[in-house]
């Protein structure tokens, strides 16, 4: 069962030995926070090759992490405290079934294994969530700047949910946005599996 109310500790492996962190799990306005100041970049290198890079990605984390630490040993520099946050933010799926009018979406997350049931998305909530997800700015010199708002797969998953299996208490909000895109990328697999039977 995940209870994200639950004090973690994590060992993190570094060439000086194991560090141990004590945290506690990120709040739904941590995770949206942090998401937002995580700007993707992506330039275009001609030929229809482009590289994909996330600014500051480091400096985010640290952030994050002095916030949610409990104590302040052992001392972690910034690229450790990345690693610290990436096993918070686990949450990997493991299988989606399609059931009626619904998905069954199976996520591996820390220390757990978590079941949500969500009703097949209209195509006004798909489009909504994916206009609400990510801002792209077009920039000189070939770059593009993506942002992305997890609160837009949140209210989804709200509205689309019936069940969850595997939680004490409130889903986070980084679970519920890996469900809610697992069940739509399920959903568009479906549709064009379909339109390649028809022609």
């Amino acid at each position: 069962m995940f209870d994200a109310k639950r004090p973690i500790t994590i060992n993190l492996r570094t060439p000086g030995g194991v560090k141990t962190v004590r945290v506690r799990f990120p709040s739904d306005d941590e995770w949206i926070a942090r998401q937002r100041r995580r700007k993707v970049l992506v330039k275009q290198l001609g030929r229809g090759v482009s590289e994909t890079t996330v600014a500051n990605s480091e400096g985010v984390d640290a952030t994050l992490l002095d916030s949610i630490r409990e104590g302040e040993e052992p001392e972690l520099d910034p690229f450790e405290a990345m690693k610290v946050v990436e096993q918070l933010s686990l949450a990997e799926v493991d299988d989606v079934v399609p059931a009626g009018d619904s998905f069954r979406v199976t996520l591996r997350v820390l220390g757990a294994t978590t079941v949500h049931v969500i009703n097949m998305p209209s195509a006004k909530d798909v489009f909504e969530y994916r206009r609400g997800f990510a801002r792209l700015l077009d920039l000189p010199f070939g770059r593009q700047e993506v942002s992305i708002n997890i609160a837009s797969a949140a209210a989804l998953y709200k509205k689309l949910v019936t069940a969850n299996e595997g939680y004490v208490g409130d889903v986070p909000i980084i679970h519920q946005a890996v469900a809610v895109k697992a069940a739509i990328d399920a959903m568009d697999a479906a549709v064009a599996e379909d339109s390649d039977a028809t022609f």
